[in-house]
């Protein structure tokens, strides 16, 4: 070019120089311009200067590769595979660069991941990382970028690829350690489960599935545990299996294996009682049954492990430790249901007798045995002579006052005079007063007896003497010739089946001798004010139905004083009489000779002077007297009796201090002892009765 600047300048000249620059221009030269420097380049160079004829590159340029172990090209990877990426850099002329950073990125960094995220470029230009799915269930598209910078200069290449979840094998299943025989109730053993993802060992695991058949029947467990070199662990616990091989079965969507292993039962630990469908722990003779009561009552046991776990599937027999009277037990075998529950029954015979049922559970040739708690079987009736009936008080302040109370309890037995069964109802009849409560004028037997309560308030009879009566249905009194503690017929009509039953089937003749009773009545008694001092009622015992005595009819369409002639249920009854007492007392003092006391007279002298306390020769003297109401009744029960007021004489505690509880006509009989002062002087004293309620009555005694 300087030769050319010498050179004189004639049109020839400039031709050649056109030629020469086109020339140049050919082979990538100088002339036109370069482009915009430092701009990013697509992989295979990119667009030259904008100079006229053929462009060269003029920035580096990446080519990007996605390929398999073996160097084929691949656009897609699942599971566990792996790839290669290879980046080849080259610079602007199209040598290879050695040396030289490669970074690579995903569009969607959760399909992927890169080991490493960059590498240099070797002597070949070629920079070689691996890639991978993110996770054997990762899937979808994505581009995957490799950047280089050279002198100032980017290049960028891509590629797309898609990934796709590869699906999860299981592989032969194996235990740890490997059985030598079955395997003993409540032991474990490891499980392992080889599981691959395409053809390579599962870095984790999902959508696994463990089941057996013993599992399905809630008598062992499958645990997962870890995961390591693509093999999964659980857990197997025989809780004694009743199948002797169980098989296991591993599954991951499509791939499944199974394995069996035997296993052994649980061996019993022990069987035991837990109750019976009777309330308490009787039931009736047969053909006693109804009114509540039950002839056969269901026994339940349970068998368990030594783990104390309920046992399925374990045989038990029963037997009773008696059969008298015909007690059956049946069925006479069972097995234990999935909670190790089993039951029988035990049917009453005709006989009185306490039984036990014995229950034997068997298993691998050893045998347990349970017993139940015992039974009585009776006739669970009450008998009329087995009937009481008590109260608290049976006088209480109650003939001027309202509401004032007393307990009153009926206690009944059956035939051998066990408590009857609970739940009969015994209802109460009132001559005055009120009994019972708003809900009834009833209670309920539990363990043979209850109780009620009565009251104070009208009506109140003439001589507030009131009587009280409880019935109950029950049997009436027999004599239990042959012992079997039912009543017994030589020549019964039976209704149906082959036994005869005392409560249902009549007694045609040869029945036992009983005591036919006819109905029961509220015997009101003798209506009037008694006198004197006598006997403890004023009951007469005969049906007087204008004094207000009330019938109780069983089966009558009239009151009948006898009986129907036939043994069987009938109103059982038993009656008290109750006092409404007076709060203010009278007394009377008695003349007594040793235990026989009658009540003073006139000609017994001055009631109130006690003779020998004072003058010569004085010395202790007792007193005597009975107290008494209004209408000669007791005084209220507990009802305090004391001296007071001495004067010159010394009185000692009055016998009895306390009004008892009695229905007494006439009262209660009380004593003192009254010792004289030292020198013998005339003195004085009271008698004070307090009632409960607080009213006091005061009698005074003077010595002379």
């Amino acid at each position: 070019m300087q030769l050319m600047k010498n050179l004189p300048v004639k049109a020839p000249v400039l031709s050649t120089c056109i030629v020469i620059a086109a020339l140049l221009t050919a082979c990538g030269g100088g002339g036109g311009s370069p482009g915009t420097t430092g701009m990013p380049i697509s992989s295979g160079g990119g667009t030259g200067g904008t100079g006229g004829g053929t462009t060269t590159p003029t920035t580096p340029t990446v080519a990007l590769a996605l390929v398999d172990g073996n160097g084929s090209a691949i656009n897609s990877l699942s599971g566990a595979q792996t790839g290669s990426l290879k980046a080849t850099v080259k610079s602007a002329s199209g040598a290879l660069l050695p040396n030289t950073v490669v970074t690579f990125a995903a569009s969607d960094t959760a399909l992927v991941n890169f080991t490493p995220a960059s590498a240099l470029t070797d002597a070949n230009g070629v920079a070689v990382v691996s890639v991978s799915p993110s996770s054997v269930t990762a899937a979808g598209a994505l581009t995957i970028t490799a950047t280089a910078v050279v002198d100032g200069r980017t290049a960028i290449a891509t590629v797309n690829m898609a990934v796709g979840a590869a699906p999860l094998t299981v592989g032969t299943l194996s235990f740890t350690p490997a059985p030598t025989g079955a395997l003993p109730a409540f032991s474990t053993i490891q499980l392992n489960i080889p599981v691959t993802s395409g053809g390579h060992p599962a870095t984790s695991v999902s959508g696994l599935t463990l089941s057996s058949l013993c599992v399905g029947d809630g008598l062992a467990t499958l645990v997962q545990g870890s995961l390591a070199n693509g093999v999964q662990t659980a857990t197997y616990t025989n809780k004694g299996c009743l199948r002797g091989t169980d098989t296991i079965t591993a599954s991951i969507g499509n791939s499944s294996k199974t394995i069996q292993i035997d296993v052994s039962p649980a061996a019993i630990g022990a069987i035991t009682f837990t109750g019976s469908s009777v309330s308490g722990s009787s039931i009736v003779l047969r053909g006693s049954g109804g009114l509540g009561r039950a002839e056969a009552a269901q026994v339940n046991f349970r068998v368990v492990d030594q783990q104390n776990n309920g046992l399925a599937g374990v045989d038990v027999t029963f037997k009773a430790t008696t059969t008298t009277g015909g007690l059956t037990v049946s069925p006479l075998k069972g097995t234990t249901d999935a909670a190790g529950n089993v039951s029988t029954v035990v049917s009453s015979g005709t006989i009185p007798t306490p039984v036990r049922v014995i229950a034997e559970a068997t298993r691998g040739g050893s045998v347990i045995s349970g017993l139940s708690d015992t039974l009585t079987i009776s006739t669970g009736l009450p008998i009329q002579k087995s009937m009481s009936m008590s109260t608290s008080a049976r006088n209480i302040e109650g003939a001027t006052v309202d509401n004032t109370k007393a307990t009153i309890a009926v206690l009944m037995a059956d035939q051998y005079g066990n408590p009857i069964s609970d739940g009969t109802a015994i209802n109460f009849v009132t001559e005055g007063g009120a009994i019972g409560s708003s809900a009834q004028g009833a209670c309920v037997t539990v363990n043979g007896g209850c109780e009620v309560q009565v009251r104070s308030q009208d009506f109140r009879p003439v001589n507030n003497r009131v009587t009280l009566l409880a019935y109950a249905q029950g049997i009436e009194n027999f004599t239990d010739l042959n012992g079997d503690g039912q009543y017994t017929c030589a020549n019964p009509l039976i209704s149906s089946g082959t036994v005869y039953r005392p409560l249902v089937d009549t007694c045609v003749s040869g029945g036992e001798p009983f005591a036919d009773q006819g109905d029961p009545f509220l015997d009101t008694g003798l209506l009037a004010v008694q006198t004197g001092f006598g006997p403890m009622t004023s009951f007469d015992g005969v049906y007087h139905p204008l004094n207000g005595d009330l019938p109780i009819p069983y089966n009558r369409t009239a009151y009948s004083a006898a009986g129907d002639g036939k043994w069987g249920i009938n109103y059982i009854h038993t009656s008290i009489e109750l006092v409404f007492s007076g709060s203010t007392a009278h007394l009377v003092r008695q003349v007594c000779n040793g235990s026989d006391c009658r009540d003073w007279t006139a000609a017994d002298g001055d009631p109130t002077l006690i003779l020998g306390l004072a003058g010569t020769s004085c010395r202790e003297q007792s007193l005597t007297f009975r107290l008494f109401d209004d209408k000669n009744n007791p005084m209220p029960f507990s009802s305090t009796v004391a001296a007071t007021n001495a004067s010159k004489v010394a009185p000692k505690s009055v016998a009895p201090g306390q009004v008892p509880s009695t229905t007494m006509i006439g009262g209660t009989i009380h004593s003192v002892v009254i010792t004289p002062e030292e020198k013998c002087a005339s003195g004085s004293f009271a008698i004070a009765v307090a009632t409960p309620l607080g009213t006091i009555t005061s009698f005074n005694f003077r010595s002379e």
